[in-house]
């Protein structure tokens, strides 16, 4: 085990948890992370990944180190990405190339969109985009009504178009509906 490229890599990885996704600056509620948003990308990926039966392994590791490469060169919205370039394949390349090259292999083919691998870890990132913005609509964000559906309108598999529709019709808080039954439950009787 090659122990100080290892320990390179897990510190930036601590990077992503401090650098805030920029989009959310546009709509002025949210301050999620990079490192968070690969959180509940990952989380949503597992569960297409089984649903699709694909490469679970394969998808884990491409959701988990989907946006890696913005430790080095930030996160940037689509208003920005329409006035600047970025070189994912080179920052991956020189993250990678020492300690993990498989994964910049697996990048390149996340980037490319062509396998369902890729497909997947794609649709579950914007469903993790979608999740936050669900909640800016839930807490009043009138702007955010016009991402979700925007952004909704990107997701192409049959199992993430239902996944979307869940969300945008669901409800963020119904998760813990039966606790709160439960709970209310208890307080009549106290």
């Amino acid at each position: 085990m090659d122990t100080k490229k290892y320990i390179s890599l897990i510190f930036e990885a601590a990077v992503t948890k401090r650098l805030k996704r920029t989009g959310w600056q546009i709509l002025g509620d949210n301050w999620e992370s990079i490192g968070e948003h690969t959180f509940l990308t990952s989380v949503i990926a597992y569960f297409l990944a089984k649903t699709l039966k694909s490469d679970l392994t394969k998808v884990l590791t491409m959701s988990l180190f989907h946006d890696f490469h913005e430790s080095r060169i930030g996160d940037a919205d689509k208003i920005a990405l329409d006035y600047i370039t970025r070189d994912i394949a080179k920052a991956n390349r020189d993250i990678f190339s020492a300690a993990a090259p498989e994964l910049k292999e697996m990048l390149d083919e996340y980037e490319a969109k062509k396998s369902t691998e890729a497909r997947i870890v794609y649709e579950s990132n914007i469903l993790a985009l979608l999740v936050e913005v669900k909640r800016l609509v839930e807490n009043g964000n009138t702007n955010a009504a016009e991402w979700l559906e925007a952004n909704a309108s990107r997701v192409k598999l049959p199992e993430a178009r239902e996944l979307a529709q869940g969300i945008m019709s669901g409800n963020t808080q119904d998760w813990w509906a039966s606790i709160r039954d439960r709970l209310r439950d208890g307080f009549r009787r106290e």
